[in-house]
């Protein structure tokens, strides 16, 4: 078995080393390679593996085996020692993020006892799952300002290898339940956790740490956040966002909350003006519809295709047929795919459900629904027609 000799654990800002290959194997269009030396953070504890390149072939993914690790390579190295480079950009942004967690984590755990269950590092947007869905955003805001109020002290990161009994006897925030040597992340006078992820040297290398939103859910609760660079790319984002609302909206930045709630409301109050008068529209059409169909058996006989702009008011058009004396509305609206709407006036004898059932599936739709409301589609519209057809004629066997 290959041990690799992981150089990252004493000195993430190593970018550039010398190794020997010990091992290449071909592996799903890549090639595996294995070294006797590595500055590569392979993926582990929710941060992801470095990328760079090797003998001046791309890494693009770095796999931890237990005592080796293997860099998937694009491409066969020459030659058996081989000079390696580490993608600084992508290493710094993740240090800056899992610094920024351990400080976050502390700060939830010693402003309101709430514990970091798990972290994910993402390309965007990292986050913690608290064990807790009970946090509100003075929770979040206490916390927040005391990790920032650590990052802005620019507080010493120190490593330390420990025996694993005597790591748990020194405080960790979470006890390690690994054997042998012990790899501990110390942020002076705040934090101290087993960990094997590359970390900046001082807080203030952090930058700032910004929560983005949280979420609860199933007796957790979500932070998502950003540090770093990563927070300075979304606050700038946000306040151009901002901006461009608020010149849209003819008003400042600040002003740009108040605004959005009162067009809302306007726009809300207009939709259900247009809803009543679309519904009162429905309801003078359908009696001039009424009016105006063939009567058999006691009932009339709607019928009427649509155009696919007019679906939300086909549907009202339907409860109006029914509400506008005996009668059977068929409502067929043209589109990719065509919709039906059956209706019909209460207590009559036929099943629009199976009907539309029946129909539906004749013209190669789908659709069902009550004894005097239906709807179906997706089928052509040019076998509207035919489902129309097929509707009257299962209407006059009914009968």
């Amino acid at each position: 078995m290959i041990k690799t000799d992981r150089l990252y654990y004493t000195d993430s800002y190593l970018t550039e080393f010398e190794c020997r290959v010990e091992r290449i194997e071909p592996h799903a269009g890549q090639v595996r390679v294995y070294l006797d030396r590595t500055a590569f953070y392979p993926d582990s504890g929710g941060q992801p593996s470095d990328q760079g390149t090797l003998g001046g072939l791309r890494v693009v993914e770095v796999i931890d085996e237990d005592e080796g690790i293997a860099h998937m390579v694009e491409g066969i190295p020459e030659g058996e020692r081989l000079q390696a480079r580490i993608d600084w950009v992508r290493r710094f942004d993740h240090m800056q993020q899992h610094t920024g967690q351990h400080i976050l984590s502390a700060a939830f755990e010693k402003s309101g006892g709430y514990k970091t269950l798990s972290f994910h590092l993402g390309r965007q947007i990292s986050s913690i799952d608290l064990n807790s869905d009970r946090l509100g955003r003075r929770q979040i805001d206490q916390a927040e300002d005391l990790a920032n109020g650590v990052v802005f002290e620019d507080r010493p990161v120190r490593l330390h290898f420990k025996p694993a009994s005597e790591a748990n006897a020194l405080g960790l925030r979470k006890p390690t339940d690994l054997e042998g040597e012990v790899r501990l992340v110390e942020i002076e006078e705040f934090d101290l956790s087993a960990c094997g992820g590359t970390h900046v040297r001082r807080t203030g290398e952090v930058g700032v740490i910004l929560v983005r939103r949280f979420e609860r859910a199933k007796g957790l609760t979500r932070i998502e956040f950003v540090c770093g660079q990563r927070a300075l790319h979304s606050a700038r984002s946000d306040f151009l966002s901002l901006t461009e609302a608020a010149r849209l909206l003819s008003t400042g930045p600040e002003n740009v909350p108040s605004m959005i709630a009162r067009q809302t409301e306007d726009y809300r109050s207009a939709s259900r003006a247009r809803l009543k008068l679309l519904e009162r529209l429905a309801e003078y059409r359908a009696a001039t519809l009424w009016q105006a169909a063939p009567e058999k058996k006691g009932r009339r006989l709607i019928r009427l295709i649509l155009e696919s702009q007019d679906d939300e008011e086909a549907k009202l058009l339907a409860h109006a047929v029914a509400k506008a004396g005996p009668a059977v509305g068929l409502i067929g609206i043209r589109g990719k795919p065509a919709r039906l709407y059956f209706s019909q006036s209460p207590g009559r004898g036929s099943d629009l459900g199976a009907i539309m059932k029946e129909v539906a599936g004749r013209v190669g739709g789908k659709g069902g629904g009550s004894r005097d409301f239906a709807q179906g589609g997706g089928f052509d519209e040019a076998r509207l027609e035919e489902a129309f057809a097929a509707a009257e004629e299962l209407l006059s066997s009914e009968n």
